[in-house]
């Protein structure tokens, strides 16, 4: 990838930048001391009406826990580890209550998935399917923009990091926008790229395995009370509107951004030439493929054999390893598992049970709801209020895992105080927050990545993002009221 440009007109850190990073300072740097601070003083509050003394303990906690989160002043997987000492501790859990989250199947769920998605990686099927896709879709500008979209869908279904399949796609979009020959950060580059990220994250809203939110929220509503949702389940009510919201995304960065030509010379060659560098399919690529048809359709059948998602995945990583069909290593898996993100989901998931069980988490949403005026309020009015909070928040978040875990909890206490369905709050946050992480370059690792190239400004996102951010609390607000109850999910 290309650094940033060192043309000394661009020398000059923009001031919105500079001031930013200045925020980042002192975000690491008052952010152990504010966390300490805020737990003390929720600590030390008279017992609310309608709140235990083991609940207050456990919002002080979560109050802590959730500055490091936001601020990042240690790394998040610390911070989602010292939920276990400190909740026992603080007389909030049990060592065993402590450690539930990092036993749950979502825990399990990501291991694999990132498994999984070194598979696809190492062994460049993932690669020769987005090569194939734009060899058919065509390369002028409009088609590659539209095979890129298309290469997104499929791997989706294939590769269960968000990360890895920009990391694949990357390097493609890179290649082909060097063959229109258009300089740096110009408008077909900005398109083609936001496109890129952007698509990815929305699609994957509707594929519980498309991203690690999804899991996390599937865990967090049946802990709730709320129905056991499957692989089939999850696609039955999120794909749909997450694949109108892709069609919609790749629609609005082709018209913020047209392209200043649409003929791409030697297009069509760089495609064919990436492919003639793959070669015939490799023995690593068949294996590759049967593992994931096999996992695949273990994942569709889910309802009828009863076979649990994280059960299928976790047996499709065996077959990676098993020696003439696997082609693994351990290595790999070292290299390929982010424990970070595993570790913060398994702290999250563990907080976030204690915040139900002790009560804190209802306690805390019908404050809140009770400063909205949420008795005068419909349903739906509840559901849009929540939704635009939880969307904008991503301003405020790096990585949707944290922040799925840390806000998640609230939502299904405000469902369970206002007697609805737990999934009618959490399902639709839940998808937002994995979905639509879009309105700043930071929210992702897959924005970073393709902020890096140096082809973007930092107002390309928001200029973007705000819209499609918008549209989509609206579509799943909609979706929450009629196709989800049409299909016997409310």
């Amino acid at each position: 990838m290309n650094s940033r440009p060192s043309d000394p007109a661009q020398a000059t850190e923009p001031p919105a930048a500079a001031a930013k990073g200045r925020l980042e300072v002192w975000r690491h740097r008052a952010g152990v001391p504010v966390a300490l601070a805020l737990t003390l003083v929720v600590w030390f509050l008279p017992l609310p009406a309608g709140l235990t003394r083991v609940g207050l303990h456990c919002l002080a906690l979560f109050t802590g826990i959730f500055i490091l989160y936001l601020t990042e002043a240690i790394p998040l997987a610390i911070s989602s580890l010292a939920v276990v000492p400190l909740s026992v501790l603080m007389n909030v859990a049990t060592p065993k209550e402590a450690l539930d989250g990092f036993g749950s199947t979502s825990t399990y769920l990501l291991v694999s998935a990132f498994i999984l998605a070194t598979a696809m990686v190492k062994s460049r099927l993932a690669e020769r399917i987005t090569y194939h896709i734009l060899r058919v879709v065509g390369s002028s500008a409009l088609r590659v923009s539209i095979g890129i979209t298309l290469a997104n869908i499929v791997l989706a279904f294939l590769v269960p990091s968000s990360t890895a399949r920009t990391a694949i796609l990357l390097p493609v979009c890179v290649g082909l926008i060097a063959t229109f020959n258009v300089g740096m950060r110009s408008r077909l580059a900005k398109g083609l790229l936001l496109t890129l990220t952007l698509t990815n994250a929305t699609i994957g809203a509707g594929i519980l395995t498309a991203t690690l939110p999804n899991p996390v929220t599937a865990d967090f509503i049946t802990r709730a009370g709320g129905p056991a949702i499957t692989y089939g389940k999850w696609l039955l009510w999120g794909f749909p509107p997450s694949l109108i919201m892709t069609i919609f995304t790749w629609w609005f960065c082709r018209f913020m951004f047209k392209p200043e030509v649409e003929a791409i010379p030697g297009g069509t060659a760089h495609v064919r030439a990436a492919l003639d560098r793959l070669g015939p399919m490799s023995g690593n690529e068949k294996r590759a493929l049967f593992v994931f048809l096999v996992v695949t359709a273990m994942w569709v059948t889910g309802d009828w054999t009863r076979i649990d998602v994280t059960i299928s995945a976790l047996a499709g990583c065996f077959l990676l390893y098993l020696p003439k069909l696997g082609f693994l290593t351990w290595d790999d898996a070292v290299k390929g598992v982010s424990w970070q993100v595993v570790f913060v989901a398994g702290g999250g998931i563990s907080l976030g049970a204690m915040m139900m069980k002790t009560g804190a988490a209802k306690w805390l949403a019908v404050t809140i709801l009770t400063r909205m005026g949420a008795a005068g309020m419909t349903t739906l009015a509840v559901l849009l209020v929540i939704m635009f909070v939880i969307q904008y928040m991503h301003f405020f978040f790096v990585g949707t895992t944290a922040m799925a875990t840390a806000v998640l909890p609230v939502v299904l206490g405000m469902a369970l105080s206002l007697h609805v369905n737990p999934a009618l709050f959490a399902l639709p946050a839940g998808m937002i927050i994995g979905g639509y992480p879009l309105l700043m370059f930071y929210n992702t690792l897959p924005n970073i990545l393709v902020y890096g190239t140096g082809e973007l400004d930092m107002e390309d996102f928001p200029k973007v993002g705000f819209v499609i951010c918008a549209v989509a609390v609206v579509l799943y607000s909609a979706c929450a009221l009629t196709y989800w109850k049409w299909t016997g999910l409310l």
